[in-house]
């Protein structure tokens, strides 16, 4: 054995007892229902011939949690994973909007700065079913993404989302399922839950949200 196990041993102990360094954290900024809903949902629809997408990556957590499952499936080579993002930060419009329209404060809006379009990239390299898009998600020509069978949508606007719903929807293939990300009323980003209601509302589709924050939109 090492002479430097007994000191590494010694100093985990001391780190975990008597430092917070060794606490256990939740690094997601999504619930846990959601995360599981994503796994359950990607266990159905593994058989099925279509597409992934998500949309608002930020660091890319939860994008990694996903592409862990993806890559236990075996299943890379049959689909594509499209990983969507401006990549710098919130567009100029849907910010005037949200101040404008929707009695936001710019200050609390502003955030996602940091991301990086190469950074995120080769963060990701080791995924070979995992395709980069820049772009705002509202102006994106989804048919050449289709089908899609399972759309995780976290833009937290109203504009983005409200112009990307419908375009997404048209490229889900039947059976298949678009999460959509802060639909809360009680939240700084109740854009999305805004857009969302209207979308159920505008094309007869039961309200569902899951958790606390989650709409669930089956394509039937």
């Amino acid at each position: 054995m090492s002479i430097l196990k007994p000191v590494e041993e010694a100093l985990k102990s001391f780190i975990f007892k008597h430092t917070k360094l060794g606490a256990p954290r939740y690094p997601y900024n999504v619930e846990p229902i959601q995360l599981a809903t994503i796994i359950m949902e990607l266990e159905r629809l593994k058989n099925v011939e279509g597409n992934i997408a998500e949309i608002g990556l930020a660091r890319g957590m939860t994008s990694r949690f996903i592409c862990e499952h993806i890559k236990d499936l075996k299943l890379s080579k049959d689909f594509t994973y499209f990983a969507i993002d401006t990549f710098e930060s919130f567009t100029e419009e849907d910010l005037k909007y949200e101040v404008e329209n929707r009695g936001k404060s710019l200050f609390e809006l502003k955030g996602f700065d940091y991301n990086d379009f190469n950074v995120w990239q080769s963060n990701f390299a080791k995924f070979p079913f995992v395709k980069v898009v820049k772009g705002d998600c509202a102006l994106l020509d989804y048919s050449k993404l289709a089908p899609l069978k399972l759309t995780f949508l976290d833009v937290d606007l109203y504009l983005p989302t409200k112009n990307a719903l419908p375009r997404i929807y048209s490229a889900t293939l039947k059976g298949g399922i678009i999460l959509v990300d802060d639909v809360c009323p009680d939240v700084k980003y109740d854009g999305a839950y805004q857009a969302y209601i209207e979308f159920c509302k505008e094309h007869s589709i039961e309200v569902n949200v899951i958790g606390n924050k989650c709409g669930v939109i089956y394509k039937p």
